[in-house]
This record gives structure tokens, sequence and C-alpha cells, in this order.
């Protein structure tokens, strides 16, 4: 990533020194977001989130054509989930749906964005990790059923809910996870 940013930062300068055609874009922004989500570095969550609001500050001073799309809030998500920081994946999210109520239609929340924070929830070794996964996925179905998001759980919701329940060594665990382990053969 450190590279990335380096070709970036270099992109920057040649436009500021006049090189029109240097101008990052979109597309610069969300790559170069991508590549700070899938980084293993320390400091990856922060670097996402830096570029994710200058694209947004800049898309709002009219100095960014576009705006950060679903797929650029689901990587700084991701790099939030990476680290089990449910705290800044859930602001991510509720930034994004905020973004999208004002108007940003390419920001519509989807099951990849869900997926993530149930995700994050069983990574974060937190006592409560299997509550707030099982809320967001009542979230899913009931967004999914109201028709605000387009799919319902998947595999990969179910599969990340199990893996908190299992994560958290609470007594009433193996019993959850038969139970959603019956609700998957049935539903898949």
């Amino acid at each position: 990533v450190v590279g990335a940013q380096k070709v970036f930062d270099r992109m920057q300068m040649d436009y500021y020194a006049g090189n029109k055609a240097a101008k990052p874009d979109i597309q610069s922004y969300s790559i170069l977001v991508d590549c700070w989500a899938k980084s293993n570095h320390k400091d990856s969550s922060r670097g996402a989130q830096k570029l994710l609001d200058t694209m947004i500050d800049k898309h709002k001073s009219r100095d960014l054509d576009g705006s950060p799309d679903a797929v650029t809030y689901n990587s700084v998500m991701s790099a939030y989930a990476k680290q089990g920081d449910v705290v800044g994946a859930q602001k991510v999210l509720d930034r994004m749906q905020m973004d999208y109520d004002a108007g940003n239609k390419a920001a519509k929340p989807d099951i990849r964005s869900y997926n993530v924070l149930i995700d994050c929830w069983a990574k974060s070794n937190r006592p409560d990790a299997p509550r707030g996964a099982e809320k967001l996925l009542n979230t899913m179905i009931d967004k999914n059923k109201s028709g605000e998001l387009d799919e319902g759980p998947d595999a990969v919701t179910y599969n990340s809910l199990v893996q908190a329940w299992k994560s958290s060594r609470l007594p009433q665990g193996p019993h959850r996870i038969q139970e959603l382990e019956k609700q998957m053969e049935i539903l898949f």
C-alpha cells in the first residue's frame, strides 16, 4: 500500500504543478481505498477512512466528479472489519446510509455491507458479538422484506453469524449454532 500511496501522491503533485491530465478521479481514489483496505498495514482502516473523507469533501466542493459508491464504502468497512473494529465499521455504514438518503444512489448499502459488518462482529471478540451480529441479521431480513435491501441473508451471512457464536464461548452458543445450521439447511 505504501507504493500505491506514493504513486497517488505523485499524481496529485503533478496535477497541482499544472498537469491537468493527472487530476485524481473517483476511480483513482477508489483504487487506493481498496489498496488500504486489503493491506496488512497497521493503519489500514485509518488510511482508507482518510481517503473516503477526502473523497466526500472534494465531491461536496465540486473538486471531484462523482462520489463514493457502495464498493468504496464496503472497502472502508472491510478495513475496520479486519481489525474487529465494530464501532468504526458501523460508523461507515451509517455514513453510507446518510449519503444514500441524501441522494447518492450509488451508495445504497447492499448485502455485502451487512455481511462485512456481521463478519466484523465475529472478529471483534466482544462479549456482545453474537447479539450484535443477530441484530444485523434481523435488520437485513426486515430491510429485504420492505424492499430496502435487494438481497436477503446468504450463506456468508449465516457462516459469519455461526463464527460469532463459536468465538463467544457463551453457554447458549452451541444450541444457537445448531439452530442456525438448521436454518441454513432449509434456506440453502
